[in-house]
């Protein structure tokens, strides 16, 4: 269970999350064994968490989450989830800073004026409401400073044994917002030989997104000051997972997987902006963002985890490559330290992330520009950036047995832009790429 910064980029990647959840293959087959043997056949299993997520000067979020699951023995099990974000804050909206104040509208703005907006009822009555914008201070990254956001997801998984060495799994999740409703579904298939210490799996998920964006979904590249809008929007997905498993000895467990998902249809931010700037680094109006209507993601995964007496560790490594000229490179480490009563653990986290940016991403757009020909977007998640997080999971039994288990994580995630092209003008000496810098908080427990 992870918080992801961004409810967008959460969405973006839930055919890849889901794809990752298929690879059952040794993780699941581990689970299910733990399960049974602490628990017989018909017992509930019960997982929740509530996690906190800060980004310093912008979002913070809260998390609870249950899964629940049900295993009927040899194999046969029902699992549900029920997950709801509250999100609050200060959300940047693509522009950059500048020299002077500049005012912007909230998404259901209808113009950039301050004068009240006259509304009249089916009824016949008039209301008078103050046009919803906002003003950014000079030097100052704009962000919409009343950013909110909720969410309610659903979700449930069958596992059902097709054979004695073959196991399959059914799932599907459903997703909603006030701006955003998700459905998908999901069936994989898992089979050992080798005398169950080779697994190998398959799985296929396929999402379905309806967009229906705050004030409309504004025209992509128009030019923001005229809040073109249009109708709702919608985009799907499928995803693609092979995967093998393979216990190497008594110790060593290695696990690799190949993904790819395509997505078709809406593919932008319609709450992202462009600044246009004139050759003296002066800000002379926004447009609205625009991307390509299909993203295809391939990616290579490649997991070894070892165990001795009272140690554990997992290293795991991770390329991302897309049609968007994106890729990516993840390296993971997790060691677990057990006392020797083994009823306690301490597991400290390190994470190293780079990507390129998108052969369409641009801080800023040039007065003399034909902005109407090209794909572009500032929004800094498309750019090139490293990251690092570093995290410590502390765990313990409640009771000597193998009951009731408590755990807290805390991680720490910064951030850095690469690929600082130097504002002209009079943006030199702004901070044009501002870093990220984050604390994520989990309480679980399990029984």
């Amino acid at each position: 269970m992870q918080l992801k910064p961004k409810p967008n980029g959460a969405r973006r990647r839930l055919i890849a999350a889901s794809c990752a959840l298929l690879s059952a293959s040794a993780a699941r087959s581990q689970e299910v064994a733990n399960a049974d043997a602490n628990s017989g056949p018909g017992d509930w299993l019960f997982d929740s968490a509530l996690a906190y997520y800060h980004e310093r000067g912008r979002i913070q979020a809260i998390e609870p989450v249950v899964n629940i699951r049900k295993d009927y023995g040899g194999g046969d099990a029902l699992g549900f989830t029920l997950t709801y974000d509250s999100l609050s804050g200060s959300s940047p909206n693509g522009a950059l800073p500048s020299t002077k104040p500049q005012t912007f509208a909230s998404p259901s703005g209808k113009s950039l004026s301050a004068t009240p907006q006259t509304y009249t009822t089916a009824s016949g009555q008039t209301s008078v409401v103050s046009a919803p914008i906002y003003t950014v201070s000079p030097g100052q990254l704009p962000v919409d400073p009343k950013y909110h956001d909720q969410r309610l997801a659903i979700g449930g998984n069958w596992d059902l044994p097709v054979s004695p060495l073959t196991l399959a799994s059914l799932g599907s999740t459903l997703s909603y917002e006030h701006d955003f409703l998700s459905v998908s579904m999901s069936a994989s298939i898992a089979h050992d030989f080798n005398d169950k210490n080779t697994t190998l799996s398959f799985g296929i998920n396929n999402e379905l997104d309806l967009l229906h964006p705050i004030g409309g979904t504004p025209v992509a590249a128009s030019d923001y000051a005229l809040f073109e809008k249009t109708s709702n929007k919608s985009k799907d997905g499928v995803g693609l997972l092979l995967g093998l498993t393979q216990v190497m000895n008594r110790t060593w467990l290695a696990e690799f997987n190949v993904a790819m998902d395509r997505f078709t249809g809406y593919l932008n931010d319609p709450y992202k902006i462009i600044s246009v700037i004139d050759g003296g680094g002066n800000t002379t109006g926004y447009l609205y963002e625009k991307r390509p209507d299909t993203r295809t993601r391939k990616s290579a995964y490649l997991e070894n985890r070892v165990a001795w007496d009272r140690v554990s560790a997992a290293l795991s490594m991770r390329y991302m490559t897309d049609n968007w000229q994106v890729h990516s490179d993840t390296l993971q480490l997790r060691v677990r330290w057990w006392n020797p009563e083994k009823d306690r653990y301490l597991e400290p986290t390190v994470r190293w992330y780079r990507q390129t940016a998108a052969d369409f991403y641009t801080p800023w757009l040039s007065s003399l520009a034909n902005h109407s020909l090209t794909d572009a977007s500032a929004d800094s998640r498309l750019g090139a950036f490293h990251a690092l997080t570093y995290g410590l999971k502390y765990a313990a039994k409640l009771s000597y047995d193998s009951g009731p288990e408590l755990s807290f994580r805390l991680e720490y995630y910064q951030q850095t832009l690469d690929n600082r092209i130097p504002g002209p003008g009079l943006l030199q000496g702004l901070d044009l790429y501002p870093g990220l810098k984050a604390i994520f908080l989990q309480v679980g427990f399990s029984y």
